[in-house]
């Protein structure tokens, strides 16, 4: 346990300051903030995941070293803040503060209204809140944009993932079809499986594909989205495949998803 009191001695020898420093970040979706609001010498690392390919900022992030999240790892690095949204231990906020080491969580966001308090609460306790505050205004006007031109009568819509999970009320994938001008035709709460039967019957006007032909949904032989009834279905239905680093995590910037929506839903 050498290293661990080794780590206490200097975090506790760290100077106060306004802004981090040293911004350790555990997973991909951490990543996208830390990428987008802090300044590049602020960066002791990022995850292995900040350069997959649904990474949204994936190529702000080469050259910077990489982290597997562990204890070990990450006290090495002598951070002054820890950034996560599912990486490390569980319980990472009350590890990481026996050592007086801040943590940021951040995302899991069900709406835009959240995801932008979240991205504002991101910029100001990583040192840059005039950043934040620009991303912001940007989420408004897009969204501002799109309300404006949604049509009087909503049409259904379906997200179906790769792996054939279909969101429900209260996720930001819900978030998204309704700022889109769509109407989710999901009205059970979270993420089910996806009904297979009522989709052939009662297609929606619109399904949007998140994770197919993407191996981040684990789609296999067994996957619904790969049955024959569903493949033929699809084939006749009109369809938007959505970017995997638009919808990967819930942030602001899946304001990009709601654009593609919206685009499909107005093309004749």
């Amino acid at each position: 346990m050498r290293w661990i009191v080794c780590a206490l001695a200097f975090a506790l020898a760290l100077p106060a300051s306004a802004s981090p420093r040293r911004i350790v970040s555990l997973d991909y979706c951490a990543d996208q903030f830390v990428l987008a609001l802090a300044d590049r010498d602020q960066i002791a690392a990022l995850s292995r995941g900040s350069q997959r390919d649904d990474s949204y900022f994936r190529e702000r992030a080469g050259g910077i070293r990489q982290t597997r999240g562990t204890l070990e790892e990450v006290f090495a690095l002598r951070p002054d803040l820890v950034v996560r949204n599912w990486g490390g231990p569980w319980d990472a906020e009350h590890v990481y503060a026996r050592f007086d080491v801040p943590v940021l969580q951040v995302g899991d966001t069900p709406d835009f209204a959240s995801a932008r308090a979240d991205l504002l609460d991101a910029a100001q306790t990583l040192g840059h809140r005039e950043r934040g505050a620009a991303l912001a205004r940007d989420l408004d006007l897009r969204l501002a944009r799109l309300q404006a031109t949604a049509p009087a009568l909503r049409q259904p819509v379906m997200y179906l993932s790769g792996g054939g999970a279909v969101a429900g009320r209260g996720t930001m994938m819900d978030s998204i079809i309704t700022a889109a001008g769509g109407r989710n035709i999901r009205t059970d709460a979270s993420w089910t499986v996806l009904p297979l039967e009522r989709l052939i019957e009662t297609p929606p006007a619109l399904i949007a594909l998140g994770f197919f032909d993407s191996g981040r949904d684990r789609v296999n032989a067994w996957s619904p989205s790969r049955h024959p009834a569903l493949r033929r279905a699809l084939a006749q239905a009109r369809t938007v495949r959505l970017p995997p680093a638009t919808i990967s995590c819930e942030a602001w910037y899946a304001i990009d998803a709601a654009e593609r929506i919206a685009a499909a839903l107005r093309a004749p």
